[in-house]
């Protein structure tokens, strides 16, 4: 750890619990994984429009995504109903170990940074709304490059922002595309097994893992 400076967070689904999203949604869409699953087909549907050079803001996604699930399910895609998911998505709370886990790495000596999909507005209010702002020294989204994660813009970005070398810091997330993206911008990784489990082994694997965000930080503070 001697020679990283900053952790560098995924916000949604790493930082903060999807699950509120399931519980916005009508039956039968708002089953225990219904919320990552929203949150993996945005994240798709962004990655795609980064590939053929377009940009939409990350919340006009989710907002197709859930118009989509709500009408495969026979239900009517009310824009009330489709408005109160996105609002949401953007107050998830966080998971219960995460602010031990920021306590940890700023103990540690770490400055904390999120580069995060969501605009750079979301994020903040996002964070305000979990009671985590105070905690990150820097906040960046997709806006500023008009790309999503894990295209290497977005990185580069973000570490422009931060003002630091991609060797100094580590990305911190529970996707290993994400991380992917992260080590080949030559950044440290470190894997948030909470949600896939097993490191699909195609992907660059992670200098850190561990079972929960807390879990991953103790591993990299222990480096």
């Amino acid at each position: 750890m001697a020679d990283l400076d900053w952790a560098v967070f995924d916000l949604n689904g790493t930082l903060l619990d999807p699950a509120a999203l399931s519980a916005a949604l009508p039956a039968p869409c708002n089953g225990e994984q219904a919320g990552l699953d929203l949150l993996d087909e945005t994240v798709q549907r962004a990655m795609v429009d980064t590939l053929v050079g377009q940009y939409l803001p990350f919340a006009d996604y989710l907002r197709s995504a859930v118009t989509r699930r709500l009408q495969l399910a026979g239900l009517t895609a009310e824009s009330g109903v489709v408005r109160a998911a996105v609002e949401t998505a953007g107050r998830m709370p966080p998971y219960p170990e995460v602010p031990d886990a920021l306590a940890l790495l700023r103990e540690a000596g770490l400055r904390i940074a999120t580069v995060t999909n969501s605009t750079t507005a979301t994020a903040e209010a996002a964070l305000e709304a979990a009671g985590l702002r105070e905690r990150f020294d820097v906040v960046t989204g997709s806006d500023r490059p008009r790309a999503y994660k894990p295209a290497p813009e977005v990185y580069r970005s973000g570490l422009e922002r931060i003002g630091t070398d991609a060797s100094r810091a580590v990305m911190i997330a529970s996707h290993g595309w994400d991380l992917h993206g992260a080590k080949a911008s030559g950044m440290a990784t470190a894997w948030v097994a909470r949600k896939e489990r097993l490191f699909l082994g195609s992907l660059s694997e992670p200098d850190f893992t561990g079972s929960d965000v807390l879990d991953a930080c103790r591993a990299i503070t222990r480096a």
